[in-house]
């Protein structure tokens, strides 16, 4: 009986987590010959049972560690591009120099409004928006004649990243962005990841979204702090026309 319960857990093992990445030839036959070994006639059977109970619960401890590691990719939207930091670039004449005074693009360290930023207003004019650009943008038609949607230089445009692109479904839940159904792996795409997103830390449903779809030539904005950011959860997407420059990072002092 004990052989057979011993068997079970072996093909059991087999179908599950020696699927894992993790586990590797080596690690798998030394696994398998703990289980392999017949347990002493001396001991009581019962003391064999609690072995194999054993087993079968740290086959369970794995299976819910691991699993999040190593879901399956057509489940998840990978961003291996997209840096967290903010490079420093030469400014040009051709260029923008703009002075950011929001905390909705924070992550801890007053990111993007602690120097001039430089702006590219032609990037878009030979390249494609993409996910995770922090684009410079004006506001869609209905927020222009609200007073207080205006930056320093009194004109409806602010800063935002790119999360979402045309013909997307887009929702945020448990503080992760979605997309497609599919999980964001990027370090905008989770919220928690920011610890400058501290209520998301003690209530991150409050910040669930319906699903939404984005139109055709039109891009979802989300600021990096969730908390503090008014975008495209508040308007909707804004039109790729109303994108007025790709945000380049920090200018660098010659």
């Amino acid at each position: 009986m004990i052989e057979q319960e011993l068997k079970q857990l072996r093909k059991k093992m087999e179908t599950t987590v020696f699927q894992y990445a993790a586990f590797s030839e080596e690690r798998k036959q030394s696994v398998l010959k703990n289980i392999n070994k017949n347990p002493s006639k001396k001991k009581p059977v019962f003391l064999s049972m609690g072995l194999a109970m054993s087993l079968s619960i740290s086959l369970l401890l794995v299976i819910l560690i691991f699993k999040p590691l190593f879901e399956p990719t057509s489940s998840v939207l990978t961003d291996s591009i997209t840096s967290p930091d903010i490079e420093r670039v030469v400014y040009e004449d051709d260029m923008i120099l703009y002075e950011w005074r929001s905390d909705s693009m924070d992550r801890g360290d007053h990111h993007f409004y602690k120097d001039l930023l430089v702006i590219d207003p032609d990037f878009y004019e030979e390249n494609s928006v993409n996910r995770g650009d922090v684009v410079y943008f004006t506001y869609p038609e209905e927020m222009k004649n609200d007073s207080s949607m205006v930056d320093k230089y009194n004109e409806p445009k602010s800063i935002s990243r790119i999360v979402g692109l045309p013909g997307e479904t887009i929702y945020l839940k448990y503080a992760q962005v979605y997309i497609d159904d599919k999980k964001l792996d990027a370090f905008y795409g989770r919220g928690l990841d920011n610890v400058y997103n501290r209520p998301l830390f003690e209530d991150s449903k409050e910040y669930d979204t319906e699903k939404y779809t984005i139109p055709e030539g039109h891009v979802f904005l989300l600021g990096d702090a969730w908390w503090r950011s008014f975008d495209s959860r508040n308007f909707g997407a804004v039109p790729i026309e109303n994108i007025n420059g790709k945000v380049l990072g920090y200018r660098k002092w010659k």
